[in-house]
């Protein structure tokens, strides 16, 4: 099986993502342990340690402009730079999914990720959705697309929580697939939500005026309504791609791809094709010279050229 690593957040241009964190805590061996790849080496440096926190999905983690790890999260709680829950730190994503996995991590694709306040050098937004059971149908779905607001000025420098679970939208939303890229006037930032099994999507805007929720665009062909999947921003912000798991094992994996304007957050000209699976398996990124479109599979990866008349072909 192959796993496919990426950058939740486009077009940093200083050291935020320097350091990423995952696995578990149980045992001090390489399948097991807790995980660091520090990329402020080359090439990047690859450790492990004990600690508290337990990743299963959720993991999004900001370093300072130097590199140096500042805190992270599992989805359930923020830890602080000595791997300490920061203060106030406790309980994000209230509800029974929280409850369930609080020892193991929010189990939740792109579930969470931290961004900088613009014109703000201590405080950090971390965007964060929580996973809901609609009986119903039944199917799962994200309810809350939440922040939290961090200052590193607090906690004696090493950071506090301000502000907790604070809603930017509640709808039916697809679960996870967070990232952002940011706006051409190189300070704020872009982040889109589709409502679940829609071509319907929120633009966010991230500014010195705060979170703000713009007007919703359709565009395109709706997507499938199952949401496990991931989705990416190119590193130059002129392309959004997003793959989804249609829902049962072995069923088609359906790729989207996007022009993207950085001025505006708006969608366009959708490119819509699907790949055959063995597994709920899939995931995706875009290369450093955003030509290149890569997906997963269970057993395969497969190269797209995003420059390409025909990008299926």
């Amino acid at each position: 099986m192959i796993t496919l690593w990426f950058l939740a957040i486009a077009a940093y241009s200083q050291k935020y993502d320097y350091v990423w964190l995952m696995g578990q805590n149980s045992q001090m061996t390489i399948e097991h342990s807790g995980t660091i790849i520090d990329f402020s080496a080359l090439p990047p440096d690859i450790s492990y340690e004990f600690r508290d926190m337990n990743f299963l999905q959720v993991n999004a983690s900001i370093c300072d402009t130097a590199g140096n790890l500042l805190f992270y999260t599992n989805g359930i709680y923020i830890a602080n730079a000595l791997g300490e829950p920061m203060q106030n730190g406790f309980g994000l994503n209230p509800g029974p999914h929280a409850e369930t996995w609080q020892d193991y991590g929010y189990i939740l694709d792109q579930g969470a990720m931290v961004l900088p306040v613009p014109e703000n050098t201590t405080q950090f937004y971390v965007l964060h959705m929580d996973k809901e059971l609609d009986e119903s149908i039944p199917t799962l779905y994200s309810k809350h697309f939440y922040y939290s607001l961090i200052d590193m000025s607090e906690g004696g420098g090493l950071g506090a929580v301000l502000q907790k679970n604070k809603v930017i939208l509640e709808n039916y939303l697809d679960q996870g697939k967070l990232t952002a890229i940011r706006h051409a006037n190189g300070r704020d930032w872009w982040v889109l939500a589709r409502k679940y099994g829609t071509n319907q999507y929120f633009r966010i805007s991230i500014s010195i005026k705060g979170i703000q929720v713009l007007n919703i665009q359709e565009t395109g062909s709706p997507i499938p309504s199952n949401s496990i999947g991931q989705a990416v921003f190119s590193p130059d912000g002129t392309k959004y791609a997003s793959i989804n798991v249609a829902g049962i094992i072995g069923d088609p994996i359906h790729v989207n791809i996007y022009d993207f304007d950085r001025c505006s957050g708006q969608l366009s000209n959708q490119v819509q094709f699907t790949y055959a699976d063995t597994a709920s398996c899939a995931g995706i990124a875009i290369s450093p010279n955003s030509r290149f479109l890569y997906v997963s599979s269970f057993r395969y990866l497969y190269q797209y050229d995003l420059w390409a008349s025909d990008i299926e072909a």
